[in-house]
């Protein structure tokens, strides 16, 4: 379409007297001015030619023109709704990043979650085991977990206050006379004559104040008892030095006041304060001083008499007389706040 109308233009351009002369477009040319001028040339040959094609050309302009203008109007609305989506694009975008900044908010917050209550189950496994002997049950045998310790058996006398035993003599059926490695560990027979260990001794005492009962009887069937309302020993480090008593109450005499401060010694570890082995000949581990007004690891003697001074002590109950050795000793400890 466009190149037939190049065609017609450059026709009246040739011709001698034109409507297009002077004529700065198209559209300053009138139709009646066409026909006029072709009116005038009607023995023009061209004229009569491309007539038909000018008269097509000038009938379908103002088709074009609306043609045109709906286009315009079209592209117009496409921009539009263009621009529109654009727009929405960016609120979804905006509103996708919100959301993501949400949701990684509350992962965060679950992770969070997770952590606690993991650790409260951790803490629930824990729970499984008391971590010292019931009040108020049988005195039997029983499973503890002091805190961040693995679980493991003691004999406890629980039907008054809920002891746990620590140290027991009554039959010579165990050998007291021990290593260091031995009374760090703990040995012998919780149903019957044992020692804890140090380690767990230290380990329970460190992370609670506790208090600590000595029953003692002699091969006379005598009994009697010594009790601290503040007991603690060190660790292995510090040679589980015996760091606190408290205050003593009882009727046995307080036969621990001087081994305050003393490191633990056994035969192979000599911690005394003393010039002589204190551990030696068999007088079992303790914390010695100088040498000892207790010693409740000595070597048992069923008769309850020692020529040797190596038995079972307790000084104060006994006049000081190192020769008494005692049949039955009984250690045990419970936190203060039972």
């Amino acid at each position: 379409m466009k190149s037939g109308l190049v065609v017609i233009v450059l026709f009246l351009f040739l011709l001698k007297e034109h409507p297009l002369a002077g004529a700065n477009s198209i559209k300053d040319v009138s139709k009646e001015s066409i026909y006029e001028s072709a009116e005038n040339k009607s023995n023009s040959y061209c004229f009569s030619i491309f007539k038909p094609i000018l008269d097509y050309f000038v009938k379908n302009a103002d088709e074009a023109k609306a043609e045109l203008r709906k286009t315009i109007e079209d592209l117009q609305s496409q921009l539009k709704n263009a621009k529109d989506r654009i727009e929405v694009k960016d609120i979804l975008m905006s509103v996708k990043d919100e959301n993501i900044s949400d949701l990684r908010n509350h992962i965060k917050s679950l992770e969070t979650t997770l952590s606690e209550r993991s650790k409260q189950l951790s803490e629930c496994r824990e729970s499984d085991f008391p971590d010292t002997c019931p009040s108020g049950g049988a005195n039997e045998v029983y499973q503890i977990k002091p805190r961040g310790m693995e679980p493991f058996k003691v004999p406890c006398v629980s039907s008054a206050a809920g002891w746990t035993v620590i140290q027991r003599r009554f039959d010579g059926s165990e050998n007291f006379d021990r290593n260091w490695t031995d009374y760090r560990q703990g040995f012998g027979n919780i149903r019957g004559e044992f020692f804890i260990g140090l380690e767990k001794l230290h380990r329970m005492t460190v992370a609670r104040p506790h208090e600590l009962y000595i029953k003692l009887g002699k091969v006379d069937g005598s009994t009697s008892y010594a009790r601290y309302d503040d007991f603690q020993i060190g660790s292995e480090a510090e040679s589980y030095e015996l760091k606190k008593t408290g205050k003593y109450s009882g009727e046995a005499g307080d036969s621990i006041a001087m081994h305050l401060g003393n490191k633990f010694s056994t035969f192979d570890r000599d911690n005394d304060r003393d010039t002589r082995h204190c551990a030696g000949n068999k007088c079992g581990g303790w914390w010695y001083n100088d040498c000892a007004q207790s010693s409740l690891n000595g070597q048992y003697y069923k008769n309850g008499q020692s020529d040797e001074k190596n038995g079972i002590n307790w000084a104060s109950w006994h006049d000081y007389t190192y020769t008494i050795s005692l049949t039955f000793a009984e250690m045990m400890i419970r936190p203060k706040s039972l």
